[in-house]
């Protein structure tokens, strides 16, 4: 049986700067919905736009941008060494899971998609949102364990062996890991309808918890003395790059290192729109009360207006 989707062969040649630029790979079945992931988005925003309102050219960007990542992570020198070295697969499912699925929550597609569709589907969409199975699963930290799970999941049992071999495996869990990622960081960011509002502390305290997640994950990895994957990797019989435990030791630290780079710039990230939702709040509250007690600079203060009124008559 003739299928197009295809994985690169393992017996590549000495990764260099040259070959790590040049190589690419294209794999139909990760292009075709990647390009129609981008066609429905934009036709979706000229629907809007025909009809005189407004989409911010922001929410677009996000969007392609994070597609752009997913074809970097698949198609790139990442989709083609992906199974020739350990440490390659290690950068590329960080890169899906923990990057890419950012800027596409933020492109905030199921708004769009809800300010487009006919009402018809646009109710079918919501009853998909809201029913319990997905109330379930998007519940931050259901999703959390769902995001923290795949990795160990992957890395620990026969899936990882069965990506390097099938090419549905191969290409399934490169999908998975995108999709786990938007479930996690969509349940968290809430700029679309999501079923669930949590309050900022947890989500805070979520995404700190995805450091602790990649150090059990990638130290185990990169001080290993067993290979994960070893029969596979020894009948490459690699002659160039790092020794086998070497390449999986380097892998670890990737895994490790950039799990928590990463997972410390969305701290930063979310410790900065906590500050800048406060802020909002106090502007909110303070015109509330200028709009009560009125806002002119030399109103008097009502403590002082108080010990005012309760002064004695004849008192200097």
């Amino acid at each position: 049986m003739t299928t197009l989707a295809f994985m690169p062969p393992a017996d590549q040649p000495p990764l260099t700067v040259l070959t790590g630029l040049t190589s690419w790979t294209w794999d139909p079945y990760m292009l075709v919905p990647l390009a129609a992931a981008a066609v429905a988005y934009l036709w979706g925003v000229r629907v809007l736009r025909r009809r005189g309102d407004v989409w911010e050219p922001k929410r677009v960007a996000y969007w392609l941008l994070g597609l752009a990542i997913v074809l970097l992570g698949t198609s790139s020198m990442l989709g083609v060494y992906d199974r020739t070295l350990f440490w390659v697969p290690a950068m590329q499912h960080m890169l899906l899971q923990m990057i890419a699925p950012v800027p596409l929550v933020l492109g905030a597609p199921m708004t769009l998609a809800l300010r487009t569709l006919p009402p018809r589907w646009r109710a079918v969409l919501l009853a998909v949102v809201h029913c319990p199975p997905a109330r379930f699963i998007a519940h931050p930290v259901v999703a959390f364990m769902l995001f923290a799970a795949t990795q160990f999941a992957f890395y620990y049992t026969r899936i990882y062996d069965l990506s390097l071999t099938n090419v549905w495996v191969h290409d399934l869990t490169h999908v998975h890991f995108v999709l786990i990622g938007f479930l996690f960081y969509w349940s968290l960011i809430g700029l679309d309808p999501v079923p669930h509002r949590p309050p900022f502390v947890l989500t805070f305290f979520l995404v700190v918890g995805l450091g602790p997640v990649h150090i059990l994950l990638g130290i185990p990895i990169m001080m290993m003395n067993t290979l994960l994957g070893g029969g596979y990797y020894e009948s490459l019989d690699r002659t160039w790059g790092p020794t086998l435990l070497g390449d999986q030791n380097l892998g670890g630290g990737i895994l490790w290192g950039f799990g928590d780079v990463s997972a410390a710039v969305l701290v930063a990230a979310f410790a900065a729109q906590w500050y800048r939702t406060d802020r909002r709040d106090a502007v909110r509250t303070d015109r509330a009360l200028d709009r009560i007690y009125g806002d002119s600079p030399t109103m008097t203060p009502w403590w002082v207006a108080d010990a005012t009124d309760r002064k004695p008559s004849g008192s200097s």
